[in-house]
């Protein structure tokens, strides 16, 4: 959701790019799931960042740990890990 930095080779980047542009939501996942956090894993389906309701960040013993929004279908993920 919002903005996504990614750092790595050109490869590997060039492969998650065209995994999104053909819509491999599941290859793209294993690359990184943060990448993809905006399509849902549950009804498969895209939405854009003010579709989600997203949570407040959640801390683990006073670390950042993840953030989970819900889908206009009513499904909870993680969107950033």
């Amino acid at each position: 959701m919002g903005q996504v930095t990614k750092f790595g080779e050109g490869t590997e980047l060039r492969g998650l790019l065209d995994a999104i542009r053909s819509a491999e939501y599941a290859a793209a996942r294993r690359v990184d799931a943060d990448f993809i956090a905006f399509h849902c894993n549950e009804c498969g389906t895209s939405y854009c960042e003010r579709c989600w309701r997203i949570g407040p960040p959640e801390f683990d013993e006073g670390f950042y740990d993840c953030t989970r929004a819900v889908c206009p279908q009513g499904h909870e993920q993680i969107v950033d890990d």
